[in-house]
């Protein structure tokens, strides 16, 4: 099957130097001293910057500059180093419904009833947007089955960029452009393989291997910026031949990003730590996210692993993270089976601002993995748990110790 190349173009020497200059000018990075802008400058140089029309792209975490979203990234950021948290990155699981049933899904054991209207969801974006997001991600269960998706998509202003992920299940051409016209900026399709028969095992549904590229085929023709997202199990980690294989698959197919999220010990793996990568695995994670940094053509990766380590900005669930379930439940992340509050029943700056206060400081390490055992041990039987054995976990397994600064706050004097 032939596809067609990623759509814009990956900068390097000269024009990224130029492009970095540019981006460097920003009003929001004047006060900033030299040291602090060298650790930006070191962060930023892990990932690709890929010019698509007029619009720079870094990863599926960082608004496309120019854009009000990308002011509010930095005005984000510059929040979080003075060590104010900040909702940079908020996520909606706009439903439960879903066509697949993935060996690692997270959201697994939540009740599957939507109690999100479209009302509330407005609503619920607008005071996520007040509170300062600036990327909004839709996810759920699978959003394409939501028939409001495109007025979901339409209420989130200039201040913040919407993504979405999804398995491309029944998507047409016409509902792309649909999607593209309301105002999505980058669509992230899962993709775990580059044979059929595994990612379809993986899914538990026949026929959606060939679902997820007709979608990003469709997605790369109406112009976007497309990405997808790996789940890696340690059995393809630990096949360093075969995991390389898998990536310039992804090159093959022409996306421009990936995000690589190694399996994490919530829903269907919450009692699966032997699903957990090694230290070596994480070491093939680092040379994945290093040498496709460094290799022009093959797609930018965004490795939890990486970025999410004390080398880098560490965990921010519940700091400069917040995750919104189906079910109103308010969140620390996608993975953390905690929640201190639902927007059904309290104001979501209250709940926020609850839930910052627990989590004042980003941790070294994945706080959902962190905290598997004690929820084994609590055994609460229905996610997320309620606020009370929310808050007795969080006592339990404080999200940061003292000693703990991931290395970008301590280089921008967190």
């Amino acid at each position: 099957m032939e596809f067609a190349p990623m759509n814009g173009k990956q900068l390097y020497g000269i024009r990224r130097l130029a492009a970095n200059l540019k981006i460097g000018m920003h009003p929001e990075l004047k006060g900033m001293s030299i040291k602090q802008k060298l650790a930006l400058n070191h962060l930023s140089g892990q990932s690709k910057l890929t010019k698509l029309g007029g619009e720079y792209y870094s990863n599926t975490f960082t608004p496309y500059f120019p854009s009000p979203a990308y002011d509010r990234f930095l005005q984000g950021l510059r929040s979080i180093i003075k060590n104010k948290p900040w909702p940079v990155v908020t996520n909606f699981a706009v439903t439960a419904k879903c066509c697949c049933n993935c060996w690692h899904c997270s959201f697994a054991d939540r009740d599957k009833k939507d109690k999100l209207t479209l009302d509330v969801m407005k609503n619920a974006i607008k005071q996520v947007q007040d509170l300062g997001a600036s990327v909004i991600g839709l996810t759920g269960g699978e959003p394409l089955l939501r028939k409001d998706l495109e007025e979901i998509i339409a209420s989130i202003d200039e201040r913040s960029m919407p993504i979405m992920f999804t398995t491309g299940f029944e998507l047409t051409r016409e509902r792309v452009r649909d999607l593209k016209k309301a105002g999505l900026k980058i669509p992230v399709i899962s993709l775990d393989h580059y044979t059929p028969e595994i990612h379809d095992k993986g899914r538990n549904r026949k026929g959606m291997f060939d679902t997820a590229l007709k979608a990003i085929e469709l997605f790369k023709s109406e112009g976007f910026y497309t990405a997808v997202s790996f789940v890696p199990s340690r059995e393809l980690v630990s096949d360093r031949k075969e995991i390389f294989k898998v990536m310039r698959f992804f090159k093959h197919i022409g996306v421009n990003d990936m995000r690589l999220t190694s399996p994490i010990l919530a829903g269907k793996l919450t009692e699966h730590p032997d699903d957990l990568l090694t230290k070596e695995n994480v070491q093939t994670i680092f040379e994945i996210q290093k040498q496709s940094t460094k290799t022009p053509g093959l797609p930018g990766v965004f490795a939890y692993d990486y970025f999410e380590s004390k080398h880098f900005y560490g965990c921010g669930a519940g700091y400069n993270y917040m995750f919104i379930d189906s079910q109103g439940n308010v969140c620390p992340c996608d993975f953390t089976m905690l929640s201190l509050g639902n927007i059904l029943e309290r104001p979501l700056a209250d709940i926020w601002e609850e839930t910052s206060r627990k989590f004042h400081k980003p941790g070294n390490t994945c706080y959902a993995n962190k905290i598997a055992a004690a929820i084994k041990t609590k055994n609460p039987g229905k996610f997320p748990m309620n606020r009370e054995d929310s808050l007795d976990i969080i006592q339990q397994c404080p999200p940061a110790s003292p000693n703990e600064t991931p290395w970008l706050y301590e280089k921008m004097g967190e």
